[in-house]
C-alpha cells in the first residue's frame, strides 16, 4: 500500500506539500478592481484638477478684460456706486 501512496502525486508526504499542491490563485484577481478603482479616482482628479485650473484661468482673464475696460473708458461698475 504505500508503493500506492508514493506513486499517487496527490498524497502529500508533508503537511506544508498539501498546500503547495492547492491550484495558486493570484492576489492580482481581488487587486484588480482596486488598481481600476485607483486609476479611475486618479484620471477623475486630474480632470477635475485641469477644469478647475481651466475655470481659474477664465476668470482671471474676464478680471484683466473688465479691468481694461474701466480703465480705457472709465466706466465703473454697480458695485462700485455708492448708494444711498
Amino acid at each position: 500500500m504505500s508503493e500506492t501512496n508514493q506513486s499517487n502525486p496527490l498524497a502529500p508526504e508533508k503537511p506544508t506539500e498539501a498546500i503547495l499542491q492547492q491550484p495558486y490563485t493570484t492576489p492580482s484577481t481581488t487587486q484588480k478592481p482596486i488598481r481600476v478603482d485607483e486609476v479611475v479616482l486618479r484620471e477623475t482628479l486630474e480632470e477635475q484638477a485641469r477644469a478647475e485650473k481651466e475655470w481659474e484661468d477664465r476668470i482671471k482673464k474676464e478680471e484683466a478684460e473688465c479691468e481694461l475696460f474701466i480703465l480705457e473708458f472709465g466706466v465703473h461698475t454697480d458695485s462700485e456706486y455708492e448708494t444711498g
